[in-house]
């Protein structure tokens, strides 16, 4: 298993809401993801940095490289993620 962990900062913090659903949906049709995790800051120290969490995970590396090149995730990161986020980060792991 691989898990694409991605992290938010948002322009705009009051849109966090909006933002989740967003991700939930677009990237929720991502080719061969196996599960789609979004998460809110749970601590004050979490939420000086960052907005908004992301877990997508996949059975294969090669399912995320090929998720990552695919027009569902093109589409979502052009039209929806750029213009919301001040930063995002992104790692890949393999489950140990």
């Amino acid at each position: 298993m691989i898990d694409r962990i991605m992290l938010f900062k948002l322009v705009d913090a009051s849109t966090r809401q909006e933002f989740v659903e967003l991700l939930k949906r677009d990237l929720g049709q991502l080719p061969d993801l196996t599960v789609v995790t979004v998460g809110l800051p749970a601590d004050e120290a979490s939420a000086k940095s960052w907005d908004v969490s992301c877990v997508l995970r996949f059975e294969h590396l090669r399912d995320l490289e090929a998720a990552l090149a695919s027009q569902a995730f093109q589409t979502c990161l052009e039209g929806a993620l750029a213009p919301r986020c001040v930063v995002v980060k992104a790692w890949s792991f393999a489950q140990a």
